[in-house]
């Protein structure tokens, strides 16, 4: 829950009054609407706009490894960047035949890496991410 601080009196500040070459119309026109809001509404909407968007959500957590269909979750989630089911390079490295180790799979899934590749500890459990690091190890090239 987001707290809001304590709301300030219009004792504390002296008013100003907005000037139209500062704000423009639309910024006139914003002024006046909140300015006619309630207390109670004025600080809703600002508790909404404080919360993360959905696009900064982390996507829903995966099923149990026992039911992980990892080809596809493979597909679905990291196959924009690993090409080819990470058989060849993409925006990512290919990842069939990787020397890295495990460990440095492990937390490079977990954690991801600033400005490349999105952490998906949250996203998935350890079980599920041993389960993505072994579908990695058992890549092969494609036939055809």
């Amino acid at each position: 829950m987001t707290l809001l601080p304590p709301c300030r009196s219009e004792a504390d500040e002296p008013r100003r009054e907005l000037d139209f070459r500062e704000v423009g119309l639309a910024g006139m026109r914003l002024a006046r609407t909140i300015t006619t809001l309630s207390t109670p509404t004025l600080a809703v909407l600002l508790t909404i706009s404080a919360l993360p968007s959905r696009a900064q959500q982390p996507p829903p957590s995966a099923p149990d490894s026992e039911q992980l269909d990892v080809g596809q979750l493979f597909a679905t989630t990291c196959g924009w960047c690993h090409s080819a089911g990470g058989r060849a390079a993409g925006k990512g490295p290919q990842l069939m035949d990787t020397k890295r180790d495990d460990d440095f799979l492990r937390i490079r899934i977990k954690n991801g890496k600033e400005g490349a590749m999105p952490a998906f500890g949250a996203v998935f459990n350890d079980a599920q991410i041993d389960e993505i690091i072994k579908y990695i190890r058992a890549l092969k090239p494609s036939e055809g």
